[in-house]
């Protein structure tokens, strides 16, 4: 641990890599045709439950039913109904269907073809699992060791998040990294890894979902709701349409990133942000956490472009959606960070450089952060917390699998982050670093916006501590 200073007193604290190691856990046998099947924390307008149930199954294969029991003990079976394939995305989804209902109010159990599932948003919240960045990278230029679960350590993630029972799982973007077929070089470490289709104008596909999230991430599928957001990972020209076809839980927007024929020439949809919405979470009698969900997978990290302009309605949304009420508490929940500090061995010679990012998101959201306790991102594959002076506090966690961020080159930025004219955030009073993989479980306190942030390895040991109160987050590492 090292901590360093400035004249404003202000600290940021980096640690070193460390990366625990734990045997899954023997997942017993479901007989079913469903390949995976979870549960998605929706709005109220897409489900008056808050919850839609999905299965993922063999193309071909008839949806299932899902099977649900109701205060009172009533049982029932509803046909599962077919979600649209993305137009224009054949044949790289034509392997699988994915199958979708709405859960009905009341249910307190849920299975589909025997497999249980969520059955209800919580009463009562009492522990988040929050996680960030899973899926393994492969591109022209990187590769990353998806053999190797020490490497690319998701499935240990994701058994250790299941021993812990949340009440809901919070996953903030970036499932799919497949971009590229593994060379030849590296068979060894991604041999078995589905390739992009060719011809296609992204690089998603049914398989490369399955390899990337659904099969590592099976053991947690069943145990909480999932509030699933997209990551620039997701842009239409990459993983977007499985984003919309698996994992966004809204009715009519599977086809969002559908590739758009120009001319007879498949192009790829512009990446735009979806409707934002919001998600309430019942903590106490008279306390709730409302979840605001930002789409950012699109603009520019490194400066301020038209962009901006296009993002900002999904933040004045937000900030609509999470006006002061007596007993609410708000959390922005969006993938790009409003404040994250970016190493500086990321620096270009010869090449302007910035610490700050994202400069589109910081420039849409400029105004608009005063009803939030905590503003939750990834992006930024480590776990950072950073707090600006008036400003909420800056969580961000993309360290659920992807390939590490440096663990050197991160201190406190000495420029102003400025995102247009007249428009420039105080600079940061704190800020903290952890560079390594895991997750964290969030546990409320008794005052009202106050809460515990427990941060924990690929072993579930807790590294350290964090916690946010009045506006403003703290971290100490574990002794």
């Amino acid at each position: 641990m090292k901590a360093m200073q400035n004249a404003g007193a202000v600290a940021l604290l980096i640690i070193a890599v460390g990366v625990g190691s734990a045997a899954l856990p023997a997942q017993a046998a479901v007989s079913s045709s469903a390949i995976a099947a979870y549960s998605i924390a929706a709005p109220i307008s897409t489900a008056p439950s808050g919850l839609v149930a999905r299965a993922i199954v063999a193309a071909g294969v008839d949806c299932p039913t899902l099977d649900v029991t109701s205060v009172g003990g009533a049982t029932r079976s509803i046909t599962m109904r077919e979600r649209p394939r993305p137009a224009r995305t054949s044949p790289a989804f034509d392997s699988l269907t994915v199958c979708s209902s709405v859960m009905p109010r009341g249910s307190v159990s849920a299975s589909i073809e025997g497999r249980p599932i969520p059955a209800r948003m919580p009463a009562r919240t009492t522990r988040l699992a929050l996680m960030g960045d899973s899926g393994c990278r492969i591109s022209a230029r990187q590769v990353q060791d998806c053999a190797d679960p020490d490497e690319w350590p998701l499935a240990r993630i994701a058994s250790e998040i299941a021993k812990e029972r949340p009440d809901a799982i919070i996953m903030n973007g970036d499932y799919f990294y497949r971009e590229a077929p593994c060379p030849a070089a590296d068979q060894a470490l991604c041999g078995s890894s589905p390739s992009p289709v060719t011809g296609m104008p992204f690089t998603d596909s049914a398989y490369g979902w399955l390899a990337d999230a659904f099969l590592p991430m099976a053991p947690m599928l069943s145990v909480a709701p999932l509030v699933a957001i997209r990551g620039n990972h997701e842009a239409c020209y990459r993983g977007g349409n499985g984003y919309f076809y698996f994992l966004d839980p809204r009715e009519g927007t599977s086809g969002a990133c559908a590739p758009i024929d120009v001319n007879g020439t498949l192009t790829a949809a512009p990446t735009l942000p979806s409707d934002t919405y919001a998600i309430d979470l019942p903590v106490t009698t008279g306390r709730t956490l409302r979840l605001a969900v930002v789409d950012s997978a699109g603009g520019n990290d490194a400066v301020v472009e038209a962009y901006a302009a296009i993002q900002r309605p999904a933040y004045a949304k937000a900030a609509a959606l999470t006006a002061p009420r007596a007993g609410r508490e708000s959390w922005l929940v969006t993938h790009r960070p409003i404040f994250g500090i970016l190493p500086t061995v990321f620096a270009t010679p010869g090449q302007p450089f910035s610490q700050w990012s994202s400069y589109d998101q910081g420039a849409a959201a400029y105004g608009l952060l005063d009803s939030y306790d905590m503003i939750f991102s990834s992006h930024q594959h480590l776990a950072q917390a950073v707090q600006l002076p008036g400003q909420p506090g800056q969580l961000i966690l993309g360290n659920a699998g992807t390939e590490l961020d440096p663990t050197i080159g991160y201190s406190l930025p000495t420029t102003a982050y400025t995102v247009g004219e007249g428009k420039t955030y105080p600079m940061p009073s704190w800020a903290w670093v952890d560079v390594t993989f895991g997750y964290a479980m969030a546990t409320p306190n008794e005052t009202a916006g106050s809460w515990r942030l427990d941060m924990k390895g690929t072993d579930g040991s807790r590294f350290a501590r964090c916690g946010v109160r009045d506006r403003s987050l703290y971290c100490a590492t574990a002794q």
